[in-house]
């Protein structure tokens, strides 16, 4: 009898994953962003890690590794065991920093997992400020040449690269200010700081609620689905940029722990409850398994280099 209990509680256990028979994951997985607490992408695997939970049968840490512009982050994962305990949460930073100075690795050195979002960037202000359109900002912008404080993240990031491009097409100067994550520049905007700021929706969406804070635009090529933000070329500036989120490892990781993750965010995305939060936020499903991404990866790492040496940034 009781060999008979004891088998029937070993088959319900497996049978609900509780048991991983020594396969992955056994242990904990740590998910390392080099955004900062508060930032776009500390916000995207925080709330990724809580709808895994009951997914994901071991915790998932998130380990916010600062410093060089996604560099420090990188080298970490990419020097960690190709097991798949190291996860490194993307964005084109990945790609941009490299281009811009000499990193010990590259996101050749990683191992494409999946990708999961593609985030449309936004403008913002404060919701006292007298802007309320993006040709507002240009016309004040060119009546104080150089005075307008314009926030963004790190020099390797595609808001800093947005601060360039605008200059260039609306043909005005501004006063680019950096920040390491965009949960310090929300603090700046809504300090009076800075005067504007360039980011992701979910960075700002409690205080866009609250009141405190007003988003001008998108810089996406088409307005973001059950949205009335208006792009930026709906209102007269042509910028159109893709910011990604996904995971990679590192390279050669374990194909079977490449499998878990791209069959997990299948099911995770269609959880309603984690439907539910990414479309209030405007994040914008992008699945790609690890064979399309790295075709992305590769294709977005030649777009990125063309545009920024279009406006100067690299030559």
């Amino acid at each position: 009898m009781n060999a008979l209990v004891l088998a029937l509680a070993t088959v319900l256990l497996v049978s609900t994953g509780v048991i991983a028979q020594g396969g992955y994951p056994n242990k904990p997985i740590t998910l390392v962003t080099h955004s900062s607490v508060g930032a776009g992408g500390d916000i995207f695997l925080r709330q990724l890690a809580k709808h895994l939970e009951g997914i994901v049968l071991v915790p998932l840490v998130i380990e916010n590794r600062r410093g060089g512009a996604s560099a420090t982050a990188v080298s970490f994962v990419a020097t960690s065991p190709t097991d798949g305990y190291a996860i490194y949460g993307s964005t084109p930073t990945l790609l941009q920093t490299p281009m811009l100075t000499k990193t010990q690795h590259t996101y050749l050195d990683l191992q494409p997992v999946v990708n999961i979002f593609f985030d449309p960037m936004i403008l913002y202000v404060k919701a006292d400020s007298p802007w309320k359109t993006l040709p507002d900002i240009v016309a004040a912008a060119k009546a104080r040449p150089g005075q307008i404080r314009f926030g963004a993240a790190t020099p390797g990031s595609v808001e800093h690269m947005i601060a360039h491009q605008i200059q260039k097409v609306a043909k005005i100067q501004v006063q680019p200010v950096t920040f390491e994550g965009g949960g310090d520049l929300l603090l700046a905007v809504l300090g009076g700081h800075v005067d504007l700021g360039v980011g992701e929706f979910a960075e700002v969406a409690s205080q866009v609620e609250a009141r405190q804070v007003r988003v001008i635009n998108s810089f996406t090529d088409k307005r973001i689905p059950k949205s009335t933000i208006p792009t930026a070329t709906e209102q007269g500036v042509t910028i159109v940029v893709e910011k990604f989120r996904g995971l990679l490892g590192p390279k050669r990781m374990d194909p079977a722990a490449v499998a878990y993750w791209e069959q997990t965010v299948k099911r995770v995305m269609d959880k309603p409850a984690y439907k539910q939060y990414y479309e209030s936020v405007n994040l914008v499903p992008g699945y790609l398994d690890h064979v399309q991404y790295r075709l992305y990866l590769d294709r977005m790492n030649q777009t990125l280099r063309r545009y920024m040496k279009e406006i100067g940034v690299i030559q």
